[in-house]
């Protein structure tokens, strides 16, 4: 039986729209899933122009950025009372954020308090926060100042013509304490008796650079310290700024900043957090966050985390001998005096 023209074409058109719509519903199941930006929060508790501790964690934060486009950052800084951190803390978690990092020891028992609080999926990251307020939201990160301490007590001993160090610091908590056991073990390394040669402030205050001045000065007056090693905030600034008045050598930590004091300058160990924070975010992405809950992180000398420069101030042999020196802690042939 023939079949008419018009009956031929209404086919054709009907074939054509079954075609049309099967490969869009083809094309809506396989297209893939629209995902959300990723927003990070940082909290930094005193100013990013300190030229230590909050500085090295704003540089971190802003390479990261550099690395990141895709991921959506806000920051803070000045945050250092408790009671601020945690409105602060909280405040992130409202606006929807995915990851909190708090810069510094302060953060840690807000973010564990929260953490067991908040009901939808959101990761806190405490740099310098203690072990145990690692859980099931919240993970720690910290520096082996252990390592690059004692290289400064390995340095320190070659140029000192006192024979005594000094070591002006905020606080003896996370990588300011650990620091000291490091400038212990490699005074011992090359025989002296850190007891008799090491002398410590902890001045109870990261912010008060007078007070670390001060306490700079007394070491050099006292035990007439011609080294001095100086860690923690504003502490780092008075610790500097003694040292320059004085007219005796320092090492800095956390940054480098040559221009401050040029030719007293022997040693800067500069802490590069945006490994941990890279770390931290790659754990988030792979879902290990999620199942096997917070982790642990260190900067380190194998990591590159933890660099050390030297200062305009340290004679090239000095500086070359302690390269043998890092190469043997990394290589594990020298013990610092802390295990992670």
């Amino acid at each position: 039986m023939a079949l008419s023209k018009t009956f031929v074409i209404a086919v054709v058109v009907i074939i054509a729209i079954v075609a049309g719509l099967t490969g869009y519903y083809v094309a809506t199941l396989t297209r893939p899933p629209i995902t959300e930006r990723v927003k990070i929060a940082f909290i930094f508790p005193g100013s990013v122009t300190d030229t230590a501790w909050n500085e090295a964690g704003y540089r971190a934060m802003e390479a990261f950025r550099g690395r990141h486009p895709e991921v959506d950052i806000a920051w803070v800084q000045g945050v250092y009372d408790p009671a601020q951190i945690e409105s602060t803390i909280r405040s992130y978690v409202e606006q929807g954020f995915n990851l909190i990092i708090g810069v510094g020891f302060q953060f840690g028992e807000p973010m564990a308090k929260i953490a067991g609080e908040v009901t939808r999926e959101v990761y806190f990251l405490a740099i310098a926060g203690a072990p145990q307020y690692k859980g099931p939201k919240v993970s720690v990160g910290d520096v082996r100042t252990d390592q690059s301490c004692f290289v400064a007590a390995y340095i320190a001993s070659k140029v000192t013509k006192t024979g005594h160090i000094g070591y002006v610091a905020g606080m003896a908590v996370a990588e300011l304490s650990r620091c000291e056991i490091g400038l212990r073990k490699g005074l011992e390394y090359v025989g002296l008796n850190p007891d008799q040669v090491l002398h410590v402030v902890y001045t109870g205050d990261f912010h008060d650079v007078p007070k670390a001045k001060l306490a700079t000065t007394a070491l050099v007056e006292q035990y007439r310290v011609d080294v001095v090693k100086t860690m923690g905030d504003g502490c780092q600034l008075g610790g500097i700024s003694g040292a320059k008045d004085a007219g005796v050598y320092v090492m800095m930590s956390g940054t480098y900043h040559p221009e401050i004091y040029p030719e007293g300058l022997l040693l800067a160990e500069i802490w590069d957090w945006s490994v941990i924070f890279e770390q931290f975010y790659q754990d988030y992405l792979s879902g290990k966050l999620k199942t096997a809950g917070g982790q642990e992180y260190w900067l380190s000398l194998e990591n590159g985390g933890l660099k050390l420069a030297s200062g305009g101030a340290l004679p090239s042999e000095i500086w070359s001998s302690a390269q043998e020196i890092i190469n043997k802690i990394i290589s594990g042939q020298i013990s610092t005096g802390f295990t992670p």
